[in-house]
């Protein structure tokens, strides 16, 4: 058997075709990540700008002025700093649009190193409907309640809302608000840009899921191209082990291709950023998230919810390649599945459109922990990132077990 499986994996490989693809798709998933890095920008108090690394050392300098625990007591003393500044009119200059903003100096020596942790914060009361500071600019600091309980308010509120004639269930609510409440407060605020980047990076790891299915697209359809299928199906264990280890073979090429590609990509990032904030709550980066994870548990989540979607997408080219005589229209088939449906617009976290929607390949592996969707089969509540994990498992083993089927069955000449 572990003969077999060899001789598959010498095939794939070895066959020129994959080689191109995997080193091109190896050199543009890379670049793809790595422009996090190459394009990063950051300005010092003089307003003099900087990219790339020497942009990262300095937003690094910047932010370990910052670092620490984001008590109530630090959150409403950057707000009263915000808003003294905002009091002074010397600090103000009407903008393109007529409005009063702050001016380029106030920028660059106080809000630029800090516009990231202050819009965070902003989302807290603008409940989900702002990204800039505006609100903060109006809070009442005499009269706020606890910071992290309005915060847990917010999330409550948005899953009592109508969303044009769709709500939560009782169960979804109970779900998301005992999520949300394993959040371990207060925040600590560091230094998290690398992490962050590969999360606003990692919807390209679908370039890993393209470069397998193209190498795979021919795993079966082209032993009926060349004929071989008449020698494979005829031999002794031509309809067993031969089939077996075509599926084997298929799931350790994905997974060392995963591996690479992975190590390549992140790596490109981590090693410009560095790993620093890891151990930081990912709701530095996005404050209402129920998610109760930090930096590195979200990215090994998202690392086993695309190799699922890998492996898933690996027996359904293989079904394909098993159902159908030509390799090229396997590939066609895979793409329009991966790609298609991020051109539709996903409206909202509720109907079956959307959440299918949401559960393609191509957006299931983007953005997975900063949105409440969830599935519920009837008391049981799943939300986005493992239901993607057990659909795409699911899909593997139906789809290996018909083209194992397919491909025993098919009729030689």
């Amino acid at each position: 058997m572990w003969e077999l499986v060899k001789f598959e994996l010498k095939k794939l490989f070895t066959k020129k075709m994959n080689i191109i693809v995997l080193i091109v798709c190896l050199f543009l998933i890379t670049i793809l990540f790595g422009l996090s890095g190459i394009d990063f920008l950051a300005s010092d108090e003089l307003g003099n700008n900087y990219k790339g690394q020497e942009a990262i050392n300095l937003r690094k300098e910047q932010i370990a002025q910052l670092k620490g625990t984001l008590t109530n007591e630090r959150i409403t003393e950057e707000i009263k700093d915000l808003q003294d500044l905002r009091k002074n009119p010397d600090n103000l200059v009407v903008n393109s649009y007529g409005e009063e903003d702050f001016s380029k100096k106030i920028y660059n020596e106080y809000l630029d190193n800090r516009l990231n942790l202050l819009a965070n914060i902003n989302k807290v009361y603008a409940g989900y409907s702002s990204s800039y500071i505006d609100e903060i600019l109006k809070v009442d600091l005499e009269n706020t309640e606890d910071f992290y309980t309005l915060r847990q308010n917010v999330i409550k509120e948005s899953l009592n809302q109508d969303y044009s004639g769709k709500t939560y269930t009782d169960q979804e609510k109970d779900y998301w608000i005992e999520k949300s409440s394993n959040v371990e407060t207060p925040f600590e605020y560091d230094f998290y840009y690398g992490w962050s980047n590969i999360f606003n990076s990692y919807q390209m790891t679908v370039v890993t899921i393209i470069a397998v299915c193209i190498c795979l697209s021919s795993i079966f359809s082209g032993e009926y191209q060349s004929g071989a299928d008449n020698i494979i199906l005829t031999s002794k264990y031509g309809k067993s082990k031969a089939i077996t280890a075509k599926i084997i073979a298929s799931i350790i090429f994905a997974t060392i291709v995963f591996v690479v590609y992975l190590i390549f990509s992140v790596g490109s990032v981590l090693l410009m950023f560095g790993t620093d904030g890891w151990n930081l709550p990912i709701q530095i980066m996005n404050i209402l998230s129920a998610y109760p994870l930090t930096f590195l548990e979200a990215f090994l989540f998202n690392v086993g919810i695309s190799y699922a979607i890998l492996l898933g997408m690996v027996g359904l080219t293989l079904f394909l390649s098993s159902k159908l005589k030509g390799s090229i229209a396997v590939f066609i088939i895979d793409i329009a599945i991966i790609m298609i449906p991020s051109f539709f617009r996903i409206t909202s976290q509720f109907g079956l459109w959307n959440k299918t929607l949401l559960l393609m390949p191509y957006n299931s592996i983007f953005n997975n922990f900063s949105r409440m969707v969830s599935y519920q089969f009837g008391s049981l509540v799943i939300d986005l990132p493992l239901m993607t994990i057990l659909t795409y498992l699911v899909l593997m083993f139906i789809t290996f077990i018909l083209a194992r089927r397919i491909f025993r069955k098919h009729q030689v000449t």
